[in-house]
C-alpha cells in the first residue's frame, strides 16, 4: 500500500517529465501510459486507475493525497488486480 502521509512534492519528484508534462495538460490517457512505460509490472489499465485516484476522479474505494500517480500507486493497482 502507498504511503497517503508522503509529501506530495516529494512523490511529484518520482514523476517522469513526460509524466508531468500529460499531467498538466489533462490528458489522462497519456499520463497513465507514461506511468505505465516507466513502471515495470505495471500495465495501462492498472496505471490509469492509478491516475485517477491521484486526481481525485471517481474511483471506487479512492482517498485523493496527492496530484501525481507514483510507481508505487500503479504498482499498488497492479497487485490489487493480481491478488
Amino acid at each position: 500500500m502507498a504511503d497517503d502521509t508522503q509529501d506530495p512534492a516529494e512523490k511529484a519528484q518520482h514523476a517522469s517529465l513526460r509524466q508531468v508534462l500529460h499531467a498538466a495538460t489533462g490528458d489522462r490517457d497519456a499520463e497513465a501510459g507514461a506511468l505505465a512505460g516507466e513502471t515495470p509490472g505495471v500495465d495501462v489499465d492498472d496505471a490509469k486507475v492509478a491516475v485517477q485516484k491521484a486526481h481525485g476522479e471517481s474511483v471506487e474505494g479512492s482517498i485523493p493525497g496527492h496530484d501525481l500517480a507514483s510507481p508505487e500507486d500503479a504498482r499498488d493497482v497492479a497487485e490489487d488486480h493480481a491478488g
